[in-house]
């Protein structure tokens, strides 16, 4: 990957190139923006440019343009992944630490002692191959405040060559100490139009790639993931389709056996996320088919509310308005307002290890007009 490759993120890469042209290069970034912008692709491409022997400059509008030529011994151990001057560090390397190797399954958190061993106690040494040692951190939210107080330091002094990305989904998670010692480079959510363009290149339906590319809010890599997840021959895009039909006709009496229903679907998504994922941690996996499913639901309360409105455009469920209506016809906007909130809360007890059952009846019951779940349990 080169950084002329990457699409919708010019105003991130822009701020790098004009801060490495006048050499105000900082030693430490915040790559802040949610999953599937364009973040990680962008750190790897910038590594790489910066660990290039023969990078190529190219005369823009907006001035030089600095990437890596390919074609350097460089490039080529980079694209195998086995430059000796770039590192990833993230929570799956545990197993790698001196304390992780008596430790079973894969921690939801960051480790402190990934981050201690892998760049930490790394950091002095010097490059192999050229000017520069980059170390890119993968999920700098889920790095506690002990492992962020024991980075200090190394973001505080580091070294002229090295060169340290974290990348963060939730930078309001880092210490403001953490934030003072780094640059923050923001990235935006990609264009519909043109994740819509990609999804449809991959192949996959106008009715499927338009609602994925609503529902993604600007996330490629989201959208392409749900677009193309296999759950045992059913598509994510049909457990949508009939999660909608079932909240159409929903009823009071119906809660137990459709959180039945959601409980099953939310496993077959985080079943076949583990098939894809990697080596990623049955909890990583389990919270992100719920919070799916929640996702899911809160769109069509969001559509609902439009249509309470009389707004029929910009809705991400378009293809299945009846059922929409069918919502809209017992709420009205300020009840539907509300039902928005109360559904959003519940991604927060996906992460406060809520159980999965007690979770989706308590959306249902919110749906069905009760109070009797509106605060997390204690």
């Amino acid at each position: 990957m080169f950084l002329n490759e990457i699409f919708c993120q010019d105003k991130a890469i822009g701020a790098l190139q004009r801060a490495f042209g006048a050499g105000k290069m900082a030693h430490a970034y915040i790559f802040a923006g949610p999953a599937g912008v364009g973040r990680a692709i962008t750190a790897k491409a910038w590594a790489k440019m910066l660990l290039c022997q023969n990078r190529v400059e190219k005369k823009g509008p907006d001035g030089v343009f600095f990437d890596s030529c390919g074609r350097c011994p460089s490039c080529l151990l980079f694209e195998g992944d086995g430059h000796p001057d770039f590192v990833s560090v993230y929570k799956e390397l545990r197993p790698f630490t001196r304390k992780g190797k008596e430790k079973k399954g894969t921690p939801v958190d960051l480790p402190i002692d990934v981050v201690r061993e892998f760049l930490i106690e790394k950091v002095a040494s010097r490059p192999q191959m050229g000017e520069f040692a980059v170390y890119v951190v993968h999920e700098a939210e889920k790095l506690n405040p002990e492992g962020q107080n024991a980075l200090l330091k190394t973001l505080e002094e580091p070294p002229v060559f090295c060169v340290i990305i974290l990348l963060c989904s939730q930078p309001e998670s880092l210490l403001p100490t953490i934030h003072s010692r780094c640059q923050t480079v923001r990235f935006g959510p990609i264009d519909r139009e043109h994740i819509l363009t990609v999804l449809k290149e991959r192949s996959v339906l106008e009715s499927s790639a338009a609602y994925w590319a609503g529902f993604s809010e600007g996330s490629l890599g989201q959208a392409l993931l749900w677009a193309t997840l296999d759950c045992g021959g059913k598509s994510v895009y049909d457990i949508k389709k009939e999660l909608i039909e079932r909240l159409g006709d929903f009823q009071l009496a119906d809660t137990i056996e459709l959180a039945e229903w959601l409980s099953q679907s939310a496993r077959q998504v985080s079943s076949a996320l583990g098939k894809v994922a990697g080596d990623v941690s049955t909890t990583d996996l389990n919270r992100r088919g719920q919070k799916l499913m929640i996702q899911m639901m809160l769109w069509t309360v969001s559509d609902t509310m439009r249509l309470s409105q009389g707004l029929c455009d910009g809705l991400v469920n378009s293809e299945q308005t009846a059922a929409i209506e069918k919502l809209a016809q017992k709420l009205d906007f300020d009840q539907a307002r509300e039902l928005v909130w109360r559904v959003y809360q519940k991604m927060q007890w996906v992460d406060d290890s809520v159980n999965e059952k007690l979770i989706f009846e308590g959306v249902l019951l919110n749906l069905a007009g009760l109070d009797i779940l509106s605060a997390v349990p204690a």
